[in-house]
């Protein structure tokens, strides 16, 4: 019902918004012909300002060589909005991303995302971010606008066709931003602002500057032009969320006992490049013949048949001791026979995952602060040497530096153990089976539940072991089943809805949280750039040359303290969101309540000290740098007196980017030599020790690094313990008291107070482990043979070269119309270098110690072998060719006034480099090398993800219908059609068996000298998705209302809407329903609604911005987050292993912003403004599918609210 009501309201509003408008704009066109009826009747209307910008974007419009959409400052220092990327979001097509604290931070144009979409500055390439190389986008390819000051923007061509002389890259399109040239002011001109912005939710007030200026020489024939913006922002979100990252809702255990299945599986949805191979296959002992487990698809289509779960059991027996027996012991002893049982238990609990109910993740709150300083200046030159040639110079310096506080608080969640499958028991839980020893071989383990933790499903397998079941052997060589699951949640405490969501619940063991990050990021951009322009009659010449730098560097610290408590209540609220009430036992502001001491385990807890649990604390490094030098030769020649051609135009260009990441990754040079990491990743414990702990076990304090060993890189980390009083009074010395600040202040439903937090900075200075957190150690490294190591980056360098021709034509038509458009072909001609760094490592067999002991064999020492690794740079280069066809045609149906338009092109765009190069770890088993030279198949070496050297460019034809209708200077009518075709899609995730890895390299194993050609890998890498294409509708109008009495004469109307819907086999598909979702980051639709005013001295402007769900991801999106979601599929983002239980998708929620924003010129030198952003309170919500709560279908599984924004200030023009 509520998406039907969401429905039928965008579609109202669409409606109505259109009915208004066509009324209005009608009235428009009739008021401006009718206007000569009477001098005494016409009313002088003055086009200043917003109106004035109006009909400049308008024009742009309508001259435009292609589908094309324009921003035009209403002034100078007066662009619509101080971030760029939100004065984007304003155009039809175009969505955009907002960050955490509400600021927008990337856009998407007509479906497709940023790191697709081209921006160039000034005809040039804008930087990336460096933030995506270093941790997100493995693309880098997305422009970061907000570094980008908004003082000295002329305008902004949202270009969404395509002509021969557009850059490629842009899938979807290009924004193109032009600033203000020195030759652009008539007289010398100055302007200051001075402003100030403040977030509701922190309630400072921080600067917001800029200063224009700019003057002519030698006669006006040379023009500076100079600007500097400082701006001072403190964003603040306050969050909540029960996901856990991205996992959504847990459906790992049954509560209701329903004999109802909570989900339905469905083996449509089974994909993958192993989907119909078995899960394992073992030789036979007879010597010929497999024994082969049933495939993933298999395994899904019995579950699905399933009626009960005792039709679980029936669909899948445990094997018996005979057919365990079948397989061969020539490979990996008993090894086989166990994992083969361990295959058939995940498969029974596979089946039985249909039954288990929704109940919450981690339920976590959190505030994010981001303290950033923004500073930007540039200085430009524009020299006229006489009437044909003018040429430029301009520099500009754009220095972003964040500090980004956030502090976690985990009040408690459902535990369902064991935490993994086949894993050993917690450290609260134990299992029947214990000691190793022999048991029967149809024994099934329990749980054993304790402090906190309660049985639940006593009889029903959860899980597997690995034990023994030979008489006085040591080798673990049978799988048993794991009974019942231990649970922190209090029997007879769960309620439940009618669509099996746990709904409330009260903890048994419960923990609390603290963890606290302090991310601290400095990002330098330059851009030097020069041109030339000669003009002479028909012919015209335009050079420009650039080079970009952009520096990133960033580093993480964290620290975590946690306490315990006993029976919290936990339940969901009315909009999905779940609230924690935790006992009156427990005060979170109780310091001595954190890190208790544990009870000593073992066979002699008497002699042992007392632990802690360990806390971490740790430092991340991440250091990019991105190049770019870029120049292209533009020429053309109108061709006045020829039939139909009109003009010609040609050029050349070439593109050199180089990207550079350092991670501080440790590596192993050369056997025997090691090489630390700098992702420094520390303990911190408390140790009390009894009266009778011995000597041999007592307390070590103080702060012990890790050995230094020639194969481990983790020795410049360590532990740092301490007794708990001195622990407890470091955590205290450190805490940062928000004496009870408002939590969510203003957001109905969410408002509390706020908790008291680290300050990550005492507490760092106060850590003695802490002394090597900095970037000595992140480019260059001592290694643990003092000698100094180049540490491992990832560098990639692209060198593009393109040339064009094209032709302008127009032809005149009967009935007063005219045809005209353009087309030509771009040539493409590229090359491409990756270079990372590969772990290759030897795995051999312990032999000839003169131990049997120690040695190497087949039964009970499988386990004896030694592992040399080393680590090299792996560089692939592949050089690609491409040309790309496009015309424009326009028919002028009415001159001026009405045109039918049409674009097709053909686009590309580079995939990410990081797709490209090898940077995983490859091994060779000697255990398994064997076997293989015997001529045993399906022995695969084993290696982690490999790039694809062979990974296409994204490929799309495009095209454009629309018609335009021009009524006048102030309004304009048009709607659209546009279509994609993506033939050769995105990136996408596989496993790949019996692969001859590396076949026509030279690579060797490290110990034997052995080629690596000479085997088969099983592996992950990258294929192009299937392509898909995308298509919408656009509608957009602009009007002045001058028809209209009184001030009304100075309003206006800006409106759009667009769809986008997409078709084919690529993107996502929903795991229980099949329903293919398209690929992420694509909003089905986005509007935009604007009542603006403007008389000359006072302006005012109301934006509504409305846009759909836009799919984020399934969850687990590709990680290993076991045993929560596991499925083999064909999504681009996917993991999968037994047990099977397909995740869900999630959304970001529609949402509808309301800014505003107001000045008034004092007199012609002074204006004041006021700005609020957000002024209807909305959140960034994630949502799930419709199978949330019944109470609230999309259940939200996290809130971000970052407030309301305000901004006020004061202009002063000196002109």
């Amino acid at each position: 019902m509520q998406n039907l009501q969401r429905k039928y309201s965008r579609y109202l509003l669409a409606g109505t918004a259109l009915s208004v408008l066509a009324t209005l704009t009608a009235g428009s066109a009739f008021a401006q012909q009718s206007g000569g009826q009477g001098a005494d009747n016409v009313q002088e209307v003055v086009v200043v300002g917003v109106r004035a910008s109006q009909q400049s974007a308008i024009d742009r419009k309508k001259r435009a060589k292609t589908a094309t959409d324009s921003i035009v400052a209403e002034d100078v220092g007066s662009f619509p909005d101080r971030n760029i990327n939100e004065a984007l979001s304003r155009i039809a097509g175009v969505g955009i991303t907002r960050g955490e604290t509400g600021e927008g931070e990337s856009i998407s144009l007509r479906g497709n995302t940023a790191d697709l979409t081209r921006v160039e500055l000034d005809g040039m390439s804008a930087a990336p971010s460096g933030f995506d190389l270093a941790y997100g986008n493995p693309s880098g390819r997305a422009a970061d606008l907000r570094e980008l000051p908004a003082d000295l923007i002329k305008s902004v061509d949202v270009v969404k066709g395509a002509t021969a002389d557009q850059t490629e890259g842009g899938l979807g399109g290009t924004v193109s931003i032009q600033t203000r040239t020195g030759l652009d002011f008539k007289k010398p001109y100055l302007q200051m602002r001075l402003g100030t912005e403040r977030s509701s939710l922190n309630q400072k007030w921080v600067p917001d500057i800029g200063i224009i200026g700019s003057r002519k020489f030698f006669d006006g024939r040379l023009g500076v032009t100079f600007n500097v913006s400082y701006r001072k922002v403190l964003g603040e979100s306050h969050q909540t969320s029960m996901d856990n990252f991205d996992q959504g809702y847990y459906r790992m255990a049954d509560f209701d006992n329903s004999p109802e299945k909570t989900v339905q599986f469905n083996p449509a949805t089974v994909g993958g490049s192993l989907a119909n191979l078995p899960i394992a296959s073992y030789d036979l002992a007879s010597g010929s013949g497999k024994f082969n487990t049933d495939t993933p698809l298999e395994v899904v289509t019995k579950s699905a048949n399933a009626k009960t779960k005792d039709d679980c059991l029936a669909a899948f027996p445990l094997y018996t001791e005979a057919q365990l027996a079948a397989i061969s012991t020539s490979v990996n002893s008993g090894v086989n026979r166990r994992e083969a049982q361990n295959v058939r238990i995940g498969e029974r609990i596979t089946c039985l995952n249909q039954w288990n109910d929704y109940t919450p993740g981690q339920v976590r709150d959190a505030i994010e602060r981001q303290y950033e300083d923004r500073l930007a200046w540039d200085i430009r030159f524009d020299y006229r040497i006489n009437d044909h040639l003018t040429v430029f110079a301009k520099y500009q310096q754009a220095n972003r530096e964040m500090q980004q506080w956030r502090s976690n608080r985990s009040q408690g969640n459902v535990d369902i153990q064991p935490t993994t499958r086949g894993d050993t028991p917690t450290w609260k839980n134990s299992y029947t089976l214990v000691n190793n020893t022999t048991f029967p071989f149809d024994s099934n383990d329990r749980i054993i539940a304790g402090d906190g933790y309660y049985l639940y499903n006593p009889n029903q397998v959860s899980a597997w072991r690995g034990l023994d079941n030979t008489a006085g052997s040591v080798t673990t060589n049978n799988g048993f089943q794991v009974l019942g699951q231990a649970i922190n949640v209090v029997p007879g405490s769960v309620t439940m809805d009618g669509k099996h969501h746990v709904t409330s619940l009260t903890l048994g063991r419960g923990e609390y949280l603290i963890d606290q990050i302090l991310d601290t990021q400095i990002n330098d951009t330059s851009y030097i750039q020069t041109g030339a322009n000669y003009k002479n009659g028909p012919l015209q010449i335009d050079f420009m040359a650039s080079r970009t730098n952009s520096d990133y560097n960033r580093y993480n610290l964290r620290a975590a303290v946690k306490a315990y408590f006993y029976g919290a209540k936990m339940s969901a609220t009315p909009d999905g969101s779940w609230k924690v009430e935790l006992p009156a036992t427990f005060d979170p502001n109780d310091i001595s309540q954190y890190m208790p001491l544990n009870p000593a385990t073992g066979t002699t807890p008497a002699q042992s000290a007392l632990y802690s649990d360990t806390t971490g604390f740790g430092w991340r490094p991440r250091i990019t740098a991105i190049q770019e030098d870029q120049a292209k030769l533009d020429l053309t020649y109108r061709m006045d007196n020829f039939p139909v051609l009109k003009r010609f135009k040609a050029g050349v260009q070439y593109r050199a980017i180089d990207n550079q990441v350092w991670k501080g990754a440790g590596f192993l040079p050369k056997p025997g030599v090691s090489v630390p990491t700098s992702d420094y990743q520390d303990s911190l414990r408390a140790c009390e020790n009894q009266p009778t702990t011995t000597t041999a076990n007592a307390c070590v304090y103080g702060y012990v690094t890790n050995a230094v060993t020639a194969t481990a890189t983790n020795w410049m980390h360590g532990t740092q313990t301490m007794p708990r009083a001195e622990l407890l009074s470091l955590i205290q010395q450190s805490i940062w008291d928000n004496h009870g600040a408002p939590f969510f202040p203003g957001y109905s439903g969410l408002e509390s107070k706020e908790w008291n937090s680290l300050d990550l900075a005492k507490f760092i200075t106060l850590t003695p482990a802490t002394v090597n957190y900095n970037f000595d150690c992140v480019k260059v490294c001592k290694g643990s043979d003092g000698n100094m190591y180049a540490k491992p980056t990832d560098l990639s360098a692209e060198t593009v070269t393109a040339a064009y021709y094209m032709f302008d034509f127009e032809q005149k038509l009967p009935l007063d119309m005219t045809f005209e458009g353009n087309f030509g072909v771009r040539a493409v001609f590229s090359t491409v270098t990756g270079s990372g760094y590969v772990s290759l490592n030897s795995t051999r067999k312990i032999l000839n110690t003169g131990n049997v002991n120690l040695d190497w064999n087949e039964t009970n020492g499988y386990g004896r072998v030694t592992t040399t690794t080393i680590n090299k740079p792996v560089a692939v280069e592949r050089t690609y060719a491409d040309w790309l066809p496009s015309y424009n045609a326009a028919l002028w149906a009415v001159p001026d006034k009405l045109v039918i338009r049409y674009n097709w092109a053909k686009t590309v765009s580079r995939p990410g480099v990081s797709f490209l190069f090898p940077a995983g770890a490859c091994t060779v088993d000697e255990r398994t090398e064997s076997p293989a030279d015997q001529g045993i198949s399906d022995i695969d070496q084993n290696c982690t993800n490999f790039g694809n050297p062979d990974l296409k460019p994204y490929t799309a034809t495009k095209n454009n219908t629309a018609i335009e209708w021009y009524i006048n200077k102030d309004t304009f009518v048009s709607l659209a059609y546009y279509r994609q075709k993506i033939k050769i899609g995105k990136p996408l995730r596989i496993q790949l068996k019996d692969q001859v890895l590396f076949a026509g390299s030279d690579e060797v194993d490290p110990v034997t000298g052995r080629p690596l050609s000479d085997f088969q890998f099983t592996y992950s890498t990258w294929i192009n998705q299937p392509g898909e294409t995308q298509s919408g509708w656009e509608f957009s109008t602009k009007t002045a209302l001058t028809f209209l009495p009184w001030r009304f004469r100075y309003t206006g109307i800006d409106f759009n809407y667009s769809t986008n819907t997409s078709k084919g086999a690529a993107g996502f598909t929903d795991l229980i329903t099949g329903t293919n979702l398209g690929n992420s980051g694509r909003p089905e639709y986005f509007g935009n609604l604007a009542v603006w005013y403007d008389d000359g001295k006072t302006s005012a402007r109301l934006s509504y911005q409305m846009r759909s769900n836009v799919l984020e991801c399934i969850s687990n999106c590709g990680s290993d987050r076991r045993p929560s979601y596991a499925w083999p599929s064909n999504n681009p983002q996917s993991f999968a292993a037994l047990p099977y239980n397909p995740g869900e998708a999630y959304y970001n929620a529609a949402y509808g912003y309301l800014d505003g924003k107001i000045s008034h010129k004092v007199n012609p030198n002074i204006e004041i403004f006021l700005e609020g952003r957000n002024l209807t309170k909305q959140a960034s919500v994630r949502v799930g599918t419709a199978r949330g709560l019944e109470a609230s279908p999309e259940s939200a599984w996290n809130v971000v609210y970052a407030g309301r924004r305000f901004n006020v200030g004061i202009v002063y023009k000196m002109q």
